[in-house]
């Protein structure tokens, strides 16, 4: 039995960090060092009470589970947590929402209502939550801080927000931002929340990107007579994930069934490293009603049937024509076949996760995002044979260990370059969507008029802070390109593209073009 210095060492121990132990439980937890070496004891008890002040107590009082919890990471450190899920996929309506809290002076986590057709006060906040996230992250950037009292700094920019010119009449050179818009057909305006200012683009120099109606961009120039003549214009710098988690602490920013950000955890950090042969598959335009895609599949499936990847990825459309009267039954007897195939491969079938994630002009629901998953009526077969079998929304979100990755199947990149202001001369057009995007914290930095999205789920398309992964499955060609340590990638068209896809290894980080060969099937 533990003796009563040992006992009172580990009640003021734990007094010593604000937390309460009981008499009861002094004397278990005595018990239990008894078996440790004595000069061992102090450590031990240390990483106890850390432990137990990990887990967020809402009081002083330690329970009996506070402390069994504690004891158990101390013995079995590897062993991973009810809350330290490996995979998960989330909805896109269970994504939190993100909005800065002037009073806090940082961004903060804000419950939401379900609600798919509110007031229309809603679609004015779209802009307004989007122009502000962009501003108050900007205002932190280095290049955007002003100088403290005596402090000399170069290269100092000063945003000048848009009411100052309109309210001081002041002239010269400036630097503003705004959301790009054009009230008035052929003539262009820079918006924020305190007013709106005319521009004059031609003679602006367009920094990388597209730069589109819609797009919240940086102007410089020379505002005069009631009109900004632009000089540059261009996006608000991108910031680092790490930068823009540091606003949550341990706070879930991602999604998914956990309070903490399971970005933060070693022990799934050291799962992750341990499966370095762990790969998930993306492929897109997944037609279940053609009979090749299918084959090409099947052989996919065998090439991966002694390594099961940890997940496919498909993207629709699911079948290879648009949707018509017949389109039901046909995608109920592609899923079928599909389950069919899946079936012959044993391992795959029990160990790796099935992820649909529906296009546009699938059947089930209208062209808004974010896009409800496939109908359950249809999946319901295809469910019970196969146990792995998970229906997304589009855009997803999907959690593997610490990585972070967002799924999105829209033919995005035609639409943006179709509406830019300013096609890039140079570079290449994968390097500026990229850097459009995660510049503008959003998967779908258009107008509503070209990409409709549900007024109180704007918050799901937003990527801040930036994931690991975005995959923006388009009809475009496949390709692969990083920006701010992110990785952008398209899979490509399976059916059209040499039966091509994209393979994520996540404890290496690293992305993989892979196609089926031709003479595999002879086809």
């Amino acid at each position: 039995m533990a003796d009563e210095k040992l006992i009172r060492t580990i009640q003021s121990t734990f007094s010593l960090y604000g937390l309460v132990l009981s008499r009861k439980l002094s004397t278990s937890l005595g018990k239990e060092l008894l078996n440790v070496e004595t000069a061992k004891r102090n450590t031990w008890l240390t990483q106890i009470v850390e432990k137990i002040i990990a887990q967020n107590l809402s009081d002083p009082h330690v329970t009996v589970d506070n402390l069994k919890l504690a004891i158990e990471e101390c013995i079995r450190p590897d062993v991973l947590k009810n809350t330290e899920t490996v995979l998960n996929i989330i909805n896109a309506f269970d994504v939190p929402k993100i909005k800065h809290d002037l009073s806090k002076r940082k961004f903060v986590l804000t419950p939401t209502t379900s609600d798919l057709y509110p007031e229309a006060k809603y679609k004015s906040l779209i802009f307004k939550e989007r122009f502000e996230l962009l501003w108050y992250r900007t205002l932190r950037h280095e290049l955007f801080i002003p100088p403290k009292l005596g402090e000399e700094k170069e290269n100092w920019i000063e945003l000048v927000p848009l009411e100052y010119l309109l309210s001081e009449s002041r002239k010269g050179s400036v630097y503003v931002m705004g959301l790009l818009t054009q009230l008035i057909e052929g003539q262009y305006y820079l918006e924020d929340t305190g007013g709106t200012i005319k521009i004059d683009l031609r003679q602006a120099n367009f920094q990388d990107g597209l730069i589109m109606e819609a797009s919240i961009v940086i102007a410089s120039g020379d505002y005069r007579d009631g009109t900004l003549y632009v000089e540059d214009i261009g996006f608000p710098p991108a910031e680092s994930s790490s930068n823009s988690q540091a606003d949550f602490g341990d706070a879930n920013t991602f999604g998914g069934p956990h309070n903490t950000s399971l970005k933060l955890s070693e022990k799934l950090k050291s799962h992750e490293e341990s499966n370095k042969d762990g790969m998930i598959v993306f492929l897109s335009e997944m037609w279940l009603d053609d009979v090749i895609v299918l084959r090409k599949f099947k052989t996919m499936l065998e090439g991966y049937s002694e390594y099961p990847p940890i997940a496919f990825v498909l993207c629709g459309h699911f079948l290879s024509f648009p949707a018509n009267i017949t389109s039901v039954q046909k995608l109920k007897e592609g899923l079928k076949d599909l389950a069919d195939i899946i079936m012959q491969y044993p391992e795959i079938k029990e160990s790796s996760k099935f992820i649909f994630v529906p296009a546009p002009d699938d059947v089930g629901s209208p062209k808004i995002l974010p896009r409800s998953p496939l109908p359950k009526h249809l999946t319901e077969e295809f469910r019970k044979n196969i146990p792995g079998a998970i229906f997304a929304t589009n855009p997803c979100r999907i959690q593997y260990c610490t990585k972070e990755i967002v799924v999105l199947r829209e033919d995005i990149l035609t639409k943006m370059c179709r509406n830019t202001l300013y096609f890039p001369r140079s570079g290449n057009i994968y390097d500026h969507y990229a850097k459009s995007i995660i510049c503008q914290s959003h998967l779908t930095p258009l107008s509503l008029s070209v990409i409709p999205i549900y007024w109180k789920y704007d918050h799901a398309l937003q990527i801040h802070p930036t994931p690991d992964l975005i995959v923006s499955a388009d009809k475009f060609e496949a390709y692969e390109t990083t920006y701010s340590n992110c990785h952008i990638i398209n899979p490509g068209l399976f059916p059209k593209n040499d039966h091509s896809f994209k393979v994520y290894v996540p404890a290496l980080n690293l992305i993989e073009h892979c196609a089926i060969p031709k003479d595999m099937d002879g086809i």
